[in-house]
Formats: C-alpha cells, sequence, structure tokens
C-alpha cells in the first residue's frame, strides 16, 4: 500500500486551493520515494477517512492523478502507481523546479531580469485583462548541476498572482503562488519545434540557427482566471516532454 490507510491527513480548509488538489499533492509527495511503482493506493472509501472528505473529492483527485499519468485505475483492482513522475508529462501542471527535484536533480536558476510592463493586446487578450494593465514580467535561465542553462523561461503575471516583484524568483514560481493563495491549477499549452535566434540564442549560449523546443502555456487559478502566460525556450538535444495517448474512452 502506498500509504497506511489508518492514518489522518489534515487539510487546509482555509486555504483558496481546493481539498481535492491538496490531496492530489500530498499524494503524488507519496510518489516520489524509490520503489513505488505497482503499489496500491487505500481503496475510495479509506481515503475519505484519512483525508475527512467526500466521495466525490477523492475521485477527482483520483482523476487528477490518472490524468497525469501517475496511476492507473482497473475495476476490481483499484489505483495503482504506474510510475513515479520522473519524466515530464504535458497532461501535468508542474514547475520546472517540481520536475528537476522529481528527477533527483539539483534545480539552479539565474534571474535575468524582473519588471513591470504595459499588457499589450495580445497579452490582454490571453489574460482576460485591459490592454495597458500592468504585468509583472520575470525573466530567467533554468537548468540543474549537470546542464546550464537548459531553458529560458519569460513569465508574464497579472495581479491576480498576488506577486509584487520584489520576491525571490530563484525557486519555484508556482510554490510562490501557492503561497500567495493563487496556485495555477489548470493550464492550456502548445509546443512546438523553433530555431534560436537573437537574444534567446544568446541566453541559452547556442548557435544562431540551432533547433529549439518551444513551450508556452496559459495557466488559470481555481477560479478559472488566467494568472500567467509563460513563454520557455529548451535547449533542444537536452529535453524532452512526454504525453500518455489511449483510445479508451
Amino acid at each position: 500500500m502506498l500509504f497506511n490507510s489508518d492514518r489522518r491527513i489534515v487539510l487546509d480548509r482555509a486555504s483558496p486551493v481546493p481539498l481535492y488538489y491538496q490531496i492530489y499533492r500530498i499524494i503524488s509527495d507519496y510518489m516520489k520515494e524509490p520503489g513505488v511503482v505497482g503499489r496500491k493506493l487505500p481503496t475510495e472509501e479509506a481515503m475519505m477517512k484519512v483525508f475527512d472528505v467526500s466521495r466525490a473529492t477523492i475521485r477527482r483527485a483520483l482523476q487528477a492523478l490518472e490524468s497525469s499519468g501517475q496511476i492507473a485505475r482497473r475495476r476490481g483492482r483499484g489505483a495503482i502507481v504506474t510510475n513515479n513522475a520522473s519524466q515530464e508529462h504535458l497532461t501535468t501542471i508542474r514547475s520546472f523546479t517540481e520536475q528537476m527535484r522529481l528527477e533527483n536533480h539539483v534545480p539552479i536558476t539565474q534571474v535575468v531580469d524582473v519588471r513591470k510592463v504595459p499588457a499589450d493586446l495580445e497579452l490582454a487578450k490571453r489574460l482576460g485583462i485591459a490592454e495597458g494593465e500592468e504585468l509583472l514580467q520575470v525573466t530567467r535561465l533554468r537548468g540543474n548541476e549537470s546542464y546550464f542553462p537548459l531553458a529560458l523561461f519569460i513569465s508574464y503575471l497579472t495581479s491576480r498572482s498576488g506577486l509584487t516583484g520584489d520576491e525571490n524568483f530563484e525557486g519555484s514560481l508556482y510554490e510562490l503562488m501557492r503561497s500567495k493563495g493563487s496556485p495555477v491549477v489548470d493550464g492550456d499549452a502548445i509546443i512546438e519545434g523553433r530555431l534560436a535566434e537573437g537574444k534567446i540564442a544568446e541566453l541559452l549560449k547556442v548557435e544562431s540557427g540551432s533547433p529549439i523546443l518551444y513551450y508556452e502555456r496559459l495557466g488559470s487559478t481555481i477560479n478559472n482566471e488566467p494568472v500567467e502566460l509563460v513563454q520557455c525556450w529548451y535547449e533542444a538535444r537536452h529535453y524532452k516532454f512526454r504525453i500518455h495517448l489511449s483510445t479508451r474512452k
């Protein structure tokens, strides 16, 4: 069993973070331990007692875990851990810092620039704000102890994020946002191949014209309000994404 079904885990019911998402995060943390693949999760009834929540809340947490590829649910067998999320899944909302830790890497960040900028028409439309409204723009180089820089991140954050620009941006941006009560829980993303040019090539220390992976995500908070647009350029030789496909309904 992944964890003791007799224990009681107290959720933060005063937090704006939904209960199902708190449960998702707690179970995901258990999955970081080695040797968890193949273990079963407690039954829905047991987890209802562990977390003191309804069946609907447990099922929503399990759906999120299944969608992220961390568990498989089989009729008559319950939920079984399928992997420890050591690769980045396109169906998972996870920060770069969290991903590096899951892969047993030390995340390294170099903050390039933090500034406030007015939203142009395109950003305003995508983030659901007025043109000219102030955004926090955070530019960072990311990598790990094995390879740096691995990626360039430029994040545009609305006032809904609760961030002012005075925070320490060397760690996880999503952890900062969770601490402000504005967790990113949903997102729409695109990924495509591009060529490194100009400032992008310079910051990533690659030759102009080198292939890179471009990843863009519009993240929303718990009220389905867009809170962040992040643009990422990855050094294509050293990073990959994974997505699970199925014909099952």
